[in-house]
């Protein structure tokens, strides 16, 4: 409210719009924090705001009364100009000396405010050069700062001029804010500041783990699909080395011989044996995996046929603690390590011929040893008119299939094998010992 200018002895009434000019502006005390701001058309008086209600001046001598518009509390307070950049502040119950502060005020909210402030009720936005509060809009009409971290900032609406303040202390960044009556407002955290942003970020991210989680999965279907194929094409590759024209031919021959020399009993054992070899081989062909027991079948009746052409004592041995009904392993992985141990380790070597094969537990995997007394690795690859190739084929066909087995149900399935010679030079011979897994 504003008052004509009357006169009463040497003091003299004002309107605000007659303050010396340089009374306007921001005033600090001595720990620089802002005490005062005075413009025409309102007074801040220690983070309160105050309309005018009467000035009176004597000599350099200011006395205010002001009305604080929200709860009517009335304020007198007294100012003794020393200079224009020093005065003298009396508020009645405290007196301050205040400094001016030198820059001039802004209208721009500072970066550091700019975001959504809440409390239990509602909310207040801050912008560039607006304040946005219940779907109202205010106008930035002064902003000041001792320190650049405090700021007082004066809004209006309608004329109606209102104050906010902030301040940090150990529970955060808060605005304080005399909208009718004095709310505390806290700074939005990170999270209610880019809620939209995080929620639309949580869905994309979702949305694209979703997608190549997707596509890892039908790759991983394609690649078991492939690692099946391929086991089935070794298998029956393994299955053409059993049934490969020169076995038939030369078992079907040495049966002959039997019949020829008239040893017919003999002769009817051993097709029958022949016979019953292919049946399982055939069953075979349709199973990924069969019982030890079954392996261990086929393999007897193959060496009963084999000894019929090379002179050899075998020996089987099953740990007590194998139970080779329920354990089941890859069909026909073994015989092609069997073949390789007759063919070209005891057909090659004079005297006693012995092969021995062994199925043990150890760390949870099947152990299954094939060691044979022939003439061993090194000698074999000297020899003239030995199929290396055949050889080779064997038990790189062997060592792909335990690789697509570990690849298919991530196993750790392995094959090695040693000439006995590496190991003691009085022996000959070699062994190759096959890790497969208990379970599928």
């Amino acid at each position: 409210m504003l008052f004509p200018i009357y006169l009463l002895g040497q003091r003299v009434s004002l309107l605000p719009t007659h303050f010396p000019k340089n009374i306007y502006g921001t005033w600090i005390n001595n720990k620089t924090d802002i005490s005062l701001i005075i413009t025409p058309e309102y007074i801040v008086i220690q983070n309160e705001l105050y309309g005018y209600n009467e000035i009176v001046k004597e000599q350099n001598s200011l006395d205010f009364t002001c009305v604080n518009n929200y709860n009517n509390d009335i304020k007198y307070i007294n100012i003794n100009i020393l200079d224009s950049n020093n005065i003298v502040l009396d508020e009645g119950y405290k007196i301050s000396k205040l400094t001016k502060l030198n820059h001039n005020f802004s209208k721009i909210i500072p970066s550091i405010l700019r975001d959504f402030w809440f409390n239990d009720n509602s909310k207040i936005e801050l912008t560039k050069n607006k304040i946005l509060f219940k779907d109202q809009s205010y106008n930035v009409d002064y902003v000041a700062s001792s320190n650049k971290f405090n700021y007082q900032i004066i809004i209006y609406n309608n004329s109606e001029y209102t104050l906010l303040h902030n301040y940090i202390n150990d529970h955060g960044h808060f605005l304080n804010a005399n909208f009718l009556k004095t709310e505390v407002y806290k700074k939005a955290t990170f999270y209610q500041t880019h809620k939209r942003k995080i929620l639309v970020f949580i869905l994309l991210f979702s949305l694209t783990i979703g997608y190549f989680l997707v596509q890892w999965k039908i790759n991983i279907s394609k690649k078991r699909e492939v690692n099946k194929r391929l086991m089935v094409e070794m298998q029956l590759k393994s299955i053409r080395s059993q049934m490969n024209p020169h076995f038939l031919f030369n078992a079907l021959s040495a049966i002959q011989n039997l019949i020829n020399r008239g040893d017919n009993e003999k002769a009817n054992h051993y097709l029958t044996e022949f016979s019953q070899l292919m049946r399982l081989t055939l069953d075979k062909s349709e199973k990924g995996l069969v019982p030890l027991d079954d392996e261990i079948k086929s393999i007897k009746k193959y060496l009963e046929i084999e000894k019929l052409r090379f002179s050899f004592d075998y020996k089987i041995e099953v740990d007590q603690n194998i139970n080779s009904q329920e354990i089941e392993i890859p069909a026909m992985l073994i015989q092609p390590i069997v073949e390789n141990a007759i063919i070209h380790g005891l057909h090659q070597k004079e005297g006693t011929k012995n092969l021995w094969i062994e199925f043990k537990i150890k760390n949870h995997h099947l152990i299954c040893t094939v060691t044979d007394n022939g003439v061993g690795i090194h000698k074999t690859h000297q020899k003239d008119g030995v199929d290396l190739n055949r050889q080779k084929y064997g038990l790189k066909l062997a060592k792909d299939r335990i690789k697509l087995i570990n690849e298919s149900y991530q196993t750790q399935g392995k094959i090695s094998m040693v000439d006995l010679s590496d190991k003691n030079a009085d022996e000959t011979g070699t062994q190759v010992i096959i890790s497969m897994p208990i379970k599928y």
